[in-house]
């Protein structure tokens, strides 16, 4: 018996929803190989972004691999040497280190430039962009991804081997995926300005904590000679409740925090204050099926420490072509095929966003408070003196270092004997002023008595966050258990 399979035409091998750092990474990466890929982007290039425009080492060492940090617009962004940490009435600067196998500092670069290189060097590559087109939804069948679009007012689809999610942290894919939009406790909320006339240095970035918005930080990062990009991010779902005056937040700390009200000087706001959500990593929800694969923030690659979005959208784009190569080599996109770049990121981020995503589960709960900025107190008075111990932390912000750095014994230890030794100075500071320290003393008393007050006030939502906390030290378990074993 003689079985005829039939001849299918597709319009592409890959067809890749968004054409930000993920997708046109994405693109370019199958491109250079040789695939056919189209590249549905919802804007026109060159556009904007709402984002904080860092670009850390690694993501950096991305596009070097891409050959995109050659030219002379790469050479005039602005290059980090140093991090300001600013915390109440007391701040530190901590200068940078660069591991040696990554090839450059930090940059400050704008999303309106850094995502039209990636996009030039995909189009280069061989990589077609439809514009101005969005991805509506698309169907998977037995030997096609079939891919609804809107053009317009006009409606189109395309049949694809594959079909890739790049499109965001409000991404269409993801949602048709798992069946719901993200779930806000996996969430960031950001706000960012521009602003021109400002300040220098040109090479340090600063953050500021602050209580009203912690869990969460405000940042100042230089962008060309005299510009930069001001703004924040903060945890969505914290208790007792979620802020909803997170613009104000904003206002007020450019307009009453005088470390940056220095940096501002005589500087103008340039447009007006953007905001947007920022999807960070669940490891419940899938990022891989049957011909389909979830890259960069619609996969949820986002540390939520630190904010970071671009070194992992570089680098998943980078692991989901490697996936996808195979699998186009083999003709096989099954999901048990396709499921290798899941475990590829899990291998290389699971451990260090499941100890993120506990680490900021901690201060969600806001009754805490005063606890997280004593905490951080003592971690700002030992990077004064330990530039080790310095390096760490501004490294973990920087995304040079992963979050578990922080659990290293040598940094706890360090940790411990600078909490004992500002115990001990306040002891000292007590038997010299014994009156001013009953002052202290008795709003000591009243903020315990304040959160003992909140606790009793909340107590369902305090049940529900002492859950999720055993949930997330659980699998952080998990991951440290799984290492000891390989070892």
């Amino acid at each position: 018996m003689i079985s005829i399979k039939p001849i299918i035409k597709y319009d592409c091998d890959v067809l890749i929803a968004g054409g930000g750092p993920a997708g046109s990474g994405l693109a370019f990466h199958l491109a250079t190989k040789g695939y056919k890929v189209i590249v549905v982007e919802a804007e026109k290039f060159p556009r904007d972004k709402v984002c904080g425009d860092g670009v850390s080492p690694i993501a950096l060492a991305e596009l070097h691999a891409m050959g995109i940090t050659g030219t002379e617009k790469f050479a005039l962004a602005n290059e980090i040497n140093k991090v300001g940490l600013f915390l109440k009435n007391d701040k530190v600067f901590i200068n940078l280190s660069k591991p040696e196998h990554l090839p450059f500092h930090a940059r400050i670069i704008p999303r309106i430039e850094l995502d039209n290189w990636i996009f030039e060097a995909a189009k280069k590559a061989g990589a077609v962009y439809m514009e101005s087109t969005r991805v509506i939804g698309y169907t998977i069948t037995h030997n096609a991804a079939i891919v609804e679009l809107k053009q317009g007012q006009k409606k189109l689809s395309l049949k694809a081997k594959i079909l890739a999610g790049a499109d965001g942290s409000s991404s269409t894919l993801a949602r048709q995926m798992n069946g719901a939009k993200p779930n806000d406790e996996f969430q960031l909320l950001g706000l960012r300005a521009y602003y021109e006339n400002v300040n220098g240095p040109t090479d340090r970035v600063d953050i500021y904590f602050t209580g009203e918005s912690f869990p969460g930080i405000f940042w100042m990062f230089p962008k060309g000679p005299n510009g930069a990009n001001i703004g924040m991010a903060m945890v969505s779902k914290t208790l007792p409740q979620k802020p909803s005056h997170v613009k104000e937040m904003l206002i007020n700390h450019i307009n009453n925090n005088t470390d940056i009200a220095e940096r501002i000087g005589n500087g103008k706001m340039d447009g007006k204050i953007e905001g947007w959500p920022i999807t960070f990593f669940n490891a419940q929800s899938s990022i891989t099926a049957n011909r389909l694969i979830l890259v960069g923030d619609a996969a949820g690659l986002i540390n939520p420490l630190s904010g970071d979005g671009i070194q992992y959208a570089l680098l998943s784009a980078r692991w989901a072509s490697e996936t996808l190569e195979t699998c186009l080599q083999k003709n096989d996109f099954s999901s048990e095929a396709i499921y290798a770049y899941r475990k590829k990121v899990d291998k290389e981020l699971g451990y260090d966003f499941a100890l993120s995503n506990l680490l900021v589960q901690f201060p969600r709960n806001k009754t805490f408070t005063p606890v997280w900025m004593l905490i951080l107190t003592v971690m700002i008075s030992r990077a004064k003196q330990d530039k080790e111990y310095a390096d760490i932390i501004a490294g973990i912000f920087e995304g040079t270092y992963p979050s578990y750095k922080a659990l290293a014994p040598s940094f706890i230890l360090k940790s411990l004997l600078q909490g004992g030794k500002d115990i001990g100075k306040t002891l000292k500071d007590f038997m010299a002023d014994p009156a001013s320290m009953m002052n202290s003393g008795l709003n000591i008393t009243n903020t315990a008595l304040y959160m003992m007050e909140a606790i009793k006030d909340n107590p369902q939502e305090n049940g529900r966050w002492v859950l999720n906390t055993i949930s997330k030290t659980a699998a952080v378990a998990g991951h440290v258990f799984q290492q000891v074993r390989k070892k």
